[in-house]
């Protein structure tokens, strides 16, 4: 076994059994929207329909992940509990967060096979990257988009390497579809993959019109695979998108939500949620740029760690300092790449990175100017385009590794202590105090009837009743308040 082989070996080992372990132990329903998703996840499961948007807080989101996992608790024996049944809900996004790794690897050999380093480097930042961490042990929609994005990168490769491939581009659009099918923020992805096949279908045919076939034909199955949602939203809603959550908008309307965001947020670049990631001051929710750094590199809305505890301060200290020099060496990658100092192997390679990047960036920033709360400046938002990021990251890594002995030692030693820091700081139960439960959240005068009735299930193990369905609770730590 080759030292990279070893390496890739221990990462996905030590990544595995940080996820499956959150996965067990992460307080129920914790994560962002937590009960929320798993709301809309119980309503498919005990009534066997597609919820409207207005019924519950998440129900505006595509199905496709709920769907899924309703289709997983229904495959499990009613006699397990309320823990079990969570933890297996978990899964899916545990096999989700691993994913996202193999396919950066996969990636970054199409783009750079004479660098087996780069491959290491980048999935290695892919598995670890703080922001990623939380959601792969947690109910949510975001980690199988971002999973299936990834994974369509490497057949995005493939189209580009051999650009008369009609399977290809069906296979692209039909897993693109799919992460349209869980989350409309991959549809960024979608529009850089057809912007850099229409480039490279007149690059090998000319400027004529059988350089749009391929594009064309990933458009068709992106369309035939997503466009039930679509549909049924220009049905019931008269608009195929649906760019606002009924519920939230109705209840946090005198708040601000669904106000939008300022450009001068934009421009300021106030560093103080670095120096307290606990703070919410206005000067914090108007520097969108220091903010979505920290929810980046850190568990900034608290899903994992408490961040108003001091040793949450002290760690996300730790990974802001790793999180500047990972952002740099992605900057470096990047100009690495358009100075063609280091050139992929595959053709519009550099453009393919570099677009999807810029779209995501743009998506991210047409979402937060919409909704101007803090609690949309996620850095999942942008999980999309990971594969870019860390291949980027990755070959920066390999660059500086080649100029000398020393200098891999010292980026191995970077690198070897960054997943440490990551692994013990995001180990649920060791050293930072974990997140609050939802269970006050989940029951608030704001909560619907369905956000109610699992989050009883799953935080105090009551019985989950539906028509002609009775699920037995578990143990009742507390009882509920009335």
């Amino acid at each position: 076994m080759t030292a990279q082989r070893a390496a890739l070996a221990c990462l996905f080992a030590a990544a595995s059994v940080l996820r499956v372990h959150n996965a067990w132990v992460t307080p129920p329903l914790a994560g962002f929207d937590g009960p929320y998703h798993a709301a809309y996840i119980g309503i498919i499961f005990l009534e066997g329909r597609w919820p409207l948007s207005q019924e519950s807080w998440s129900t505006f989101h595509p199905p496709l992940y709920y769907a899924l996992s309703a289709l997983v608790w229904s495959l499990l024996p009613d006699r397990l509990g309320p823990h079990a049944v969570l933890f297996c809900l978990r899964m899916l996004n545990v096999a989700a967060g691993l994913a996202i790794g193999f396919a950066v690897h996969r990636s970054a050999r199409l783009l750079f096979p004479e660098r087996p380093r780069v491959a290491v480097y980048a999935a290695g930042l892919a598995l670890f990257l703080p922001m990623l961490i939380g959601p792969s042990s947690e109910i949510g929609n975001e980690m199988l988009t971002a999973a299936l994005c990834a994974l369509a990168v490497p057949l995005w490769l493939r189209c580009l390497t051999e650009p008369d491939s009609r399977w290809r581009a069906l296979a692209l659009g039909g897993v693109l579809g799919l992460a349209v099918l869980s989350k409309l923020n991959a549809t960024a992805v979608v529009a850089a993959a057809g912007l850099v096949l229409t480039a490279r279908g007149f690059q090998t045919r000319g400027p004529r019109l059988a350089a749009l076939e391929i594009p064309a034909l990933f458009a068709v199955a992106v369309l035939l695979v997503s466009g039930v949602y679509f549909a049924r939203n220009l049905a019931y809603y008269g608009k195929p998108f649906l760019t606002e959550v009924p519920l939230s908008a109705q209840v946090m309307g005198p708040s601000g939500y669904g106000a939008p965001r300022e450009i001068t947020s934009y421009l300021r670049l106030t560093p103080d949620v670095l120096l307290d990631p606990s703070d919410r001051s206005p000067r914090v929710e108007g520097a969108v740029w220091p903010a979505t750094f920290a929810s980046v590199w850190f568990d900034l809305h608290g899903s994992v760690i408490r961040v108003q505890s001091q040793w949450g301060k002290r760690f996300a200290r730790i990974l802001f300092g790793f999180g500047a020099v990972f952002s740099a060496l992605g900057l470096l990658g990047f100009a690495a790449m358009l100075t063609r100092r280091a050139a992929p192997a595959v053709p519009l390679g550099t453009g393919a990175l570099l677009v999807l990047a810029l779209l995501c960036l743009a998506s991210y920033l047409a979402f937060t100017r919409q909704v101007a709360t803090f609690s949309t400046l996620k850095g999942t938002l942008l999980a999309p385009g990971v594969s870019a990021f860390a291949i980027a990251a990755g070959l920066a890594g390999d660059l500086i590794a080649r100029t000398g002995r020393q200098a891999g030692r010292a980026l191995a030693v970077l690198g070897a202590s960054f997943v440490l820091a990551v692994g013990a700081i995001f180990w649920v139960g060791w050293l930072a105090p974990t997140g609050v439960t939802p269970a006050v959240f989940a029951l608030q005068g704001y909560s619907d009837e369905p956000t109610r009735r699992v989050a009883r299930y799953f935080i105090w193990g009551q019985p989950l009743e539906s028509r002609g369905r009775r699920l037995p609770g578990g143990p009742d730590p507390a009882p509920p308040p009335r």
